[in-house]
């Protein structure tokens, strides 16, 4: 299986999968994270325990889109496997 489609998030959409996720890894929290994903073939507990880096989700307001594409195209945090996540500025009209 591979990424067969680009899909376009917001900025805000991005924010609010990723704070949501990682909340839900913070408190170990394996049943919420199994709910809120899309995955079959990836180790939920190993996701969970080992994941690199828990921080504030208060910080990703200032991240870049390239930082919030990153994880958004990550196990368990990604709404589709099969896609790839470009964030979409919002339009001015």
């Amino acid at each position: 299986m591979s990424i067969q489609t680009t899909e376009y998030i917001t900025r805000e959409d991005a924010i609010a999968r990723i704070a949501k996720v990682i909340r839900l890894i913070d408190k170990k929290d394996f049943l919420g994270v199994k709910e809120c994903s899309y995955e079959s073939g990836e180790n939920l507990r190993e996701f969970v325990e080992d994941f690199p880096y828990l921080f504030d989700p208060a910080e990703l307001t200032g991240w870049t889109n390239e930082m919030l594409e990153e994880y958004m195209d990550m196990p368990f945090i990604r709404c589709s496997m099969f896609a790839n996540y470009l964030i979409k500025e919002a339009s001015n009209g």
